[in-house]
């Protein structure tokens, strides 16, 4: 693990020139678990920073897996679901698969509870992975595997993790519908699924920056990495 010399809470000095933000292309890479907090530290990130888009790749499985649903088609094969991916389109947070906009049903109880299966399947992988490649400019990407997969080289590459019970109280929380011991349950299958499968599994990256959210807000978070962010463009745009 990276040692970044940054203590909880800690912000870098904003310098007064910064050109340094102008960097034509940069990927921040936010990989971890269900409920350690990445949707939404990746895009206060990205808004903080000028010019930086954030990319919810998670939703991007969702989206599909909401289609599947809608389209009565979940039992479609390996194909038929990455076909399904290929219909894949976004603009901005709205999501249309084959024409058909799913972006209201993508956070569904089903979908889910579903989108696990969904997202280990390979040929569907492949898919939604080359869509990610192809996006351009200066990125806040979050998911699972994105580090390891997606952007292997990223200039700066974060892990959040926190407690099994804190991230089931956090889902409590944000939908009070189950219980936190019932979320605990769910989430630490999830966990299961998405480290073990043999398509891109869930891991922390050698070169990752791994950051423990349990204990920390949401807003200390986010200045630790934009702290970062702004470190490694400062590096960047140093002649060596």
């Amino acid at each position: 693990m990276e040692n970044t010399g940054l203590a909880p809470g800690s912000v870098l000095r904003m310098e007064t020139d910064a050109s340094f933000l102008m960097s034509p292309a940069f990927v921040v890479a936010i990989d971890g678990p269900a409920g350690a907090g990445k949707s939404t530290v990746a895009r206060q990130v990205a808004a903080r920073l000028e010019g930086f888009r954030y990319v919810d790749t998670g939703a991007m499985y969702r989206a599909v897996t909401a289609y599947l649903h809608l389209e009565n088609a979940r039992d479609r094969d390996e194909q038929g679901m990455a076909e399904a991916a290929r219909g894949l389109v976004m603009s901005g947070e709205q999501y249309v698969v084959h024409g058909r906009d799913v972006t209201g049903t993508i956070r569904d109880a089903e979908v889910t509870a579903d989108v696990s299966r969904v997202a280990a399947v390979p040929a569907v992988r492949r898919v939604v992975q080359q869509l990610q490649r192809e996006m351009t400019g200066k990125l806040v990407a979050e998911g699972r595997d994105i580090g390891s997969v997606v952007f292997p080289n990223a200039p700066l590459k974060v892990y959040l993790s926190a407690s099994l019970i804190e991230r089931a109280r956090r889902r409590n929380r944000q939908y009070p519908e189950m219980k936190v011991d019932e979320y605990e349950d769910r989430i630490a299958k999830r966990d299961h699924m998405d480290s073990s499968r043999e398509d891109s599994p869930l891991l922390r990256c050698d070169d990752a920056v791994a950051i423990d959210t349990s204990s920390l807000t949401i807003e200390e978070v986010v200045e630790q990495i934009t702290a970062l962010v702004r470190q490694r463009l400062r590096k960047e745009a140093t002649p060596s």
